[in-house]
């Protein structure tokens, strides 16, 4: 489980007794807080963000390509024509 500098709230490695950002002591007598989140909790808020992120650059990714193969396939160069060109 990480160590957290009360101080500046960095992480900190394991056994050091003095944070080496903002250099304050560490009291490794008190025990630590126990934290209301499990291994799963973070694993799910990992995905969920991830999943924020990835989708919308999926779906961006997804419709160039349609837009290319369009093109490529000779079906949407009159929309880009008609679009340009407006008799």
């Amino acid at each position: 489980m990480p160590l957290w500098c009360p101080e500046c709230h960095a992480m900190l490695p394991e056994g050091t007794q003095k944070c080496p950002r903002c250099g304050a002591r560490l009291d490794l007598g008190e025990s630590e807080e126990q934290s209301d989140f499990s291994r799963s909790d973070f694993f799910w808020y990992s995905a969920y963000t991830i999943g924020i992120v990835l989708i919308p650059i999926i779906i961006a990714v997804l419709i160039g390509l349609i837009c290319i193969l369009l093109f490529l396939s000779g079906r949407g160069s009159h929309l880009i024509l008609y679009t340009i060109y407006i008799p």
